[in-house]
């Protein structure tokens, strides 16, 4: 097994897209304690900073999540929790850092847990930056997980939301989702929570560039 050293810049760009086997990329995590690193597909991706509207939405989400769901099994993680993605078809592991997971499994909420490894609902706020992997290569590995019933991709610069919510007549089939999406005014409904949470919440102090607001007229 190749094995890295410390005076190797693992923190270039270099890495962000670096082929690599599990025990690497868990040993890059060690080099590297101070970035975040995702792996889908047997790939490490290094994670970027965003903007303070990516992280105000992002705070607003996870605020409304854990306020509704305070007296219920599941528990809601933020960002610097890492999530497993398993896969049914070769077990193929990814590790992942959403921007907010819910889990209703009792283990995953254990003290001392540092891995998600039953997330039911992942939400992501789309940058610039990772747009196409988290509506791509990421995307399609939620998809895959078999303990996944939604996914949400949250838009920072228009009030625009879109959830996937997984079939539940083809609980097996990976393509099986069905499509919504949310506007200005609308309440996101997540069905396997039995929540809503009305967009002012998730886009609560966040102010929009006069020119995305007017693509919405």
């Amino acid at each position: 097994m190749a094995m890295f050293s410390r005076d190797r810049n693992v923190e270039q760009a270099g890495w962000a897209s670096k082929a690599m086997s599990v025990e690497e990329y868990h040993q890059l995590e060690q080099l590297s304690p101070d970035r975040k690193y995702e792996y889908i597909n047997g790939v490490a991706y290094m994670i970027s900073g965003g903007s303070i509207e990516h992280d105000q939405i992002r705070r607003n989400i996870e605020s409304a999540l854990a306020r509704q769901l305070r007296t219920g099994p599941c528990r809601v993680f933020g960002v610097d929790v890492q999530v497993l993605l398993g896969t049914k078809k070769n077990g193929r592991p990814h590790f992942v850092y959403p921007e907010a997971t819910v889990s209703c499994k009792e283990s995953d909420r254990r003290r001392g847990n540092t891995l998600i490894e039953a997330p039911r609902v992942v939400v992501e706020v789309l940058s610039p930056s990772t747009e196409g992997r988290d509506g791509g290569i990421k995307f399609r590995a939620y998809q895959h997980c078999p303990t996944i019933q939604e996914i949400v991709l949250v838009n920072q610069y228009l009030p625009y939301i879109e959830v996937w919510q997984r079939d539940e007549n083809q609980p097996d089939n990976p393509k099986a989702w069905r499509y919504r999406h949310y506007s200005a005014g609308e309440a996101v409904e997540l069905t396997s929570l039995t929540i809503q949470i009305s967009m002012e919440e998730i886009y609560l102090d966040v102010a929009f560039a006069e020119e995305d607001e007017e693509e919405l007229i």
